[in-house]
């Protein structure tokens, strides 16, 4: 009996999920984290790490917030990786704001409280959004794009824009 294409990929769909996922098998688990395993530079942390430090309060996110924002003073001189950012203020009361949430019980999403840039392509609300042209030097967004709704939506606190070639038209950003 020959096997239609349905039946074979109602067969082996398992195969190929377990396939897709089995590199992510060896990576650290955010429950892996301790206070023991924290590196010195925070910004060392993974993504996943970095959220449940915080849901924890290993660390606070405005601890996180300086540390990025220390980085970025250091590097961003010589690499030109952000191009637009809020107040330095600005960020650290968000920040601030965001570990009193967690002091009530409020948690806004696994990106509580945690630094996040996109692309100079996309809009974030207030800030500059040129698209890496001089064209749009002054345009600043006077809303979010619906990605950048939903990442904040879980919590993210919009540290910059980073660097791209004009229009995104580019091999290098």
């Amino acid at each position: 009996m020959q096997s239609s294409r349905r039946q074979f990929l109602r067969k082996s769909g398992g195969l190929g999920v377990a396939l897709a996922v089995s590199p992510l098998v060896g990576y650290s688990s955010p429950a892996q984290v301790s206070s023991d395993t924290l590196p010195a530079d925070i910004t060392e942390l993974g993504s996943s790490q970095l959220s449940v430090a915080i849901r924890r309060r290993q660390l606070s996110c405005r601890e996180v917030m300086q540390a990025y924002l220390d980085r970025i003073k250091r590097y961003n001189p010589v690499y030109n990786a952000i191009v637009a950012m809020p107040e330095q203020d600005s960020l650290i009361r968000q920040a601030e704001a965001a570990d009193k949430a967690l002091d009530h019980g409020d948690y806004w999403g696994w990106m509580h409280g945690m630094p996040h840039a996109v692309k100079d392509l996309s809009n974030v609300k207030g800030l500059l959004t040129s698209r890496g042209s001089p064209l749009f030097a002054n345009n600043v967004a006077p809303l979010d794009d619906i990605f950048v709704e939903r990442i904040r939506g879980q919590g993210a606190i919009f540290i910059g824009k980073t660097n791209v070639p004009e229009f995104g038209l580019g091999s290098q950003t």
